[in-house]
């Protein structure tokens, strides 16, 4: 990225003079001589390499270049008072501006009260959902402020780190092939004969974590089929198109489908876990990444765990919220 070609104090005596039409009045409202606001006009256009102001004509008229650059200006200039004011004030109680992003799975179950919690400090946010290595990258780049993520980012230094969820992962079958078959669906490798598998989306990470554990497995399972969320993974096996592998907060995506589907519980040997964490950069944030996760643990306790316990009380035992190391 090349450097600017102005600085602040030049996009002010740019705006003055638009606004006065003269070079006297700009410097008498700025406070320097009339030299120096013709000098620094000139830079100004020269480092620009475009003609900002017709000087042959009397009051001063803006060039179209000239139209463009002084709307930009004055925007930038109130955004530079603006930072100025809260910087000198010195009160931080609410950031200004906090970009977060999160898995589907949480957005899509919880959201809306934790959109709630984010606006309680901050005044202003974005949020976005999506593949967790795109978050990872965004947060390194500053370009994302706070993500909550399947991946720790255990390589990284100087991120803090607060632990939200630990859910197990469990089979979901067709609700009719499960009557039918009860035996086989205790066993990966005969399901496996009967049905294919529904696979996420190979670029997601719930995928590779499960793949690693087929791998572990020793499961050779065929991969016909890869579908990028839980919705249509779910809607897939409630057509008895084959099973999957998901976990109990991604099932509440899917409870239209709760009717056709059977959840069933891996093997205690073979049970592995995905694990939600939410991640700031150190020291940038004061304690709105605490508020934010404290917030996340209350809302999935009130209204993710009592759906589980609804449903699939035999799950409750097995999740952790909040801090489960």
């Amino acid at each position: 990225m090349g450097t600017l070609g102005f600085e602040l104090k030049s996009l002010e005596v740019f705006v003055a003079t638009a606004k006065t039409g003269n070079m006297t009045a700009a410097s008498q409202h700025l406070d320097i001589s009339q030299s120096s606001v013709s000098q620094i006009l000139a830079n100004l256009e020269s480092s620009l390499g475009v003609k900002l102001l017709d000087r042959s004509v009397r009051p001063v008229e803006l060039t179209v270049a000239g139209r463009y650059f002084y709307d930009q200006s004055v925007h930038l200039l109130e955004q530079a008072y603006k930072t100025q004011h809260v910087i000198t004030k010195g009160s931080f109680n609410s950031l200004h501006l906090v970009r977060i992003a999160m898995v589907d799975s949480l957005a899509a179950t919880v959201g809306q009260p934790l959109i709630e919690v984010i606006k309680a400090h901050t005044e202003n946010w974005t949020m976005m959902t999506g593949y967790s290595h795109l978050h990872q990258q965004g947060l390194l780049s500053r370009s994302i402020d706070i993500i909550i993520s399947d991946d720790v980012l255990e390589r990284q230094d100087d991120l803090r780190r607060l632990q939200i969820l630990k859910e197990p992962f469990v089979l979901v079958v067709p609700k009719q092939f499960q009557q039918k078959y009860p035996d086989t669906c205790h066993s990966l490798v005969a399901l496996s004969k009967h049905l294919d598998m529904i696979r996420y989306s190979e670029q997601s990470l719930i995928s590779q974590s499960i793949e690693t554990y087929l791998h572990h497995q020793g499961l050779d399972v065929p991969d016909r089929m890869q579908l990028d969320n839980t919705f249509a993974v779910l809607s897939a096996v409630a057509q008895g198109l084959g099973w999957t592998l998901t976990t109990p907060l991604c099932l509440l995506q899917g409870e239209v489908f709760r009717n056709q589907t059977s959840v069933i519980p891996l093997p205690e040997k073979d049970s592995f876990f995905r694990y939600l964490t939410l991640i700031a950069r150190r020291n940038e944030l004061g304690d709105l990444p605490e508020k934010l996760a404290e917030g996340s643990c209350k809302i999935l306790r009130q209204h993710f765990l009592a759906k589980i316990r609804q449903h699939y009380p035999w799950l409750d035992g097995k999740i952790r919220i909040g801090k489960y190391t």
